[in-house]
């Protein structure tokens, strides 16, 4: 009897580092990866293309020729977020050199050639956006300025035949980020600018005085980074 008692205090003596291991092992280990914080400050690059028309209306006919507006738009940006949630607030701000430039037929004067360039686009706009991870989906919207200049051609008498001033408005629009790492974000987005309007004086794009309009179209990606 005294060495079945031995036996069994040896075999519970032995059997109870195992189970205390087992209880180790089977304990689960959680492992999860971090959502992207979209808190912060960032910077980048931005390029694209914009496309839209500059009208110009003369104040005692009202005849209006719509001078086209298409070509690259390249600068930088920057910007800051707060994120609650998945919800994403931010202002964002880009300075844009633009080669959106082109020509059309004056209508009161056919025999001249009525043109047009934006020289640089920058806005200053908010952003409210939804964050699924490392994907963020915004819209977009605020202050656009930008400097543009128009031309008669061939020179006509009487007249400066050029008008340059600085064209303020608004815009709008929307696109997509996405995090490529915890640093680095690449976006595309669509923006719709109404630069309001300016009076061209009399004496500069014709004998009186002309209303110039400019309405755009700008598709942008870009890379920023977050820091």
């Amino acid at each position: 009897m005294s060495k079945f008692v031995l036996m069994t205090a040896a075999f519970a003596a032995l059997a109870a580092p195992v189970a205390a291991a087992d209880l180790i092992i089977d304990e689960p280990i959680a492992h999860t990866d971090a959502a992207f914080d979209w808190s912060g400050f960032y910077a980048g690059l931005a390029g694209g293309y914009g496309s839209g028309t500059a009208r110009s209306t003369s104040d005692a006919t009202g005849v209006a020729t719509d001078v086209p507006l298409n070509g690259g738009l390249l600068g930088v940006t920057l910007g800051g977020n707060v994120q609650y949630d998945a919800f994403v607030l931010g202002v964002e701000g880009d300075i844009l050199w633009s080669g959106m430039s082109g020509t059309a037929t004056c209508v009161s004067v056919p025999a001249f050639d009525c043109n047009a360039n934006m020289e640089w686009l920058g806005t200053v706009r908010g952003r409210v956006g939804y964050a699924m991870d490392s994907v963020l989906v915004f819209a977009t919207g605020g202050l656009a300025i930008a400097g543009g200049r128009g031309t008669i051609t061939p020179a006509f008498p009487g007249i400066t035949n050029l008008f340059s001033d600085t064209f303020i408005g608004w815009t709008a629009g929307a696109g997509v980020e996405v995090a490529v790492s915890d640093t680095m974000s690449v976006k595309a987005e669509y923006s719709y600018v109404n630069l309001g309007s300016r009076t061209a004086p009399a004496g500069t794009l014709a004998t009186g005085s002309t209303t110039v309009s400019p309405i755009v179209h700008a598709v942008k990606v870009g890379v920023n980074l977050h820091f």
